[in-house]
């Protein structure tokens, strides 16, 4: 007798087996992409932060940034009671280490002394926060556990 082709059991064992690692992969495709956006968001954040810093210092005139749970608005004075030049909504919750806003001089100086923003939820993600000091702007990952303050924030 001439066998060609595959048993009933064995087309259902590999049908299983794609299945399981078909959902493996589904799994890290998941944490993948939300470690993604968490670098994304804090890189955006960073990159904003950099733009409007050299922006209030080339157009002599302040720039303020008040910062939220889940948004942050740009201002074009120190001014916030008007509407934001520019709003971004942040798919992650941040968390910081005081309530100041952040304002730019026309010497692109920050009031602030050392202002953290960290998302507030553990991550796996490379970078999650950003420190502000008055003369510069760092990006770092937070050490798991700590709280949001910039002694507990890695440079990168």
């Amino acid at each position: 007798m001439n066998n060609r082709g595959f048993t009933l059991t064995e087309v259902l064992i590999v049908i299983a087996l794609m299945g399981i690692l078909s959902t493996i992969a589904t799994f890290e495709f998941k944490k993948y992409t939300t470690k993604s956006n968490m670098e994304i968001q804090t890189k955006q954040l960073y990159g904003d932060l950099m733009e409007y810093r050299i922006r209030a210092l080339y157009e002599k005139k302040n720039w303020t940034f008040k910062i939220a749970a889940a948004s942050y608005g740009i201002y074009s004075s120190s001014n916030t009671a008007v509407s934001p030049v520019k709003t971004v909504t942040l798919n992650h919750n941040v968390v910081s280490n005081n309530s100041t806003d952040i304002v730019y001089d026309s010497q692109g100086m920050a009031n602030v002394s050392a202002k953290s923003v960290c998302i507030s939820s553990a991550n796996n993600a490379a970078v999650d926060s950003v420190v502000i000091s008055a003369t510069r702007v760092q990006i770092g990952k937070k050490n798991e556990g700590e709280s949001c303050a910039d002694s507990n924030i890695v440079a990168q």
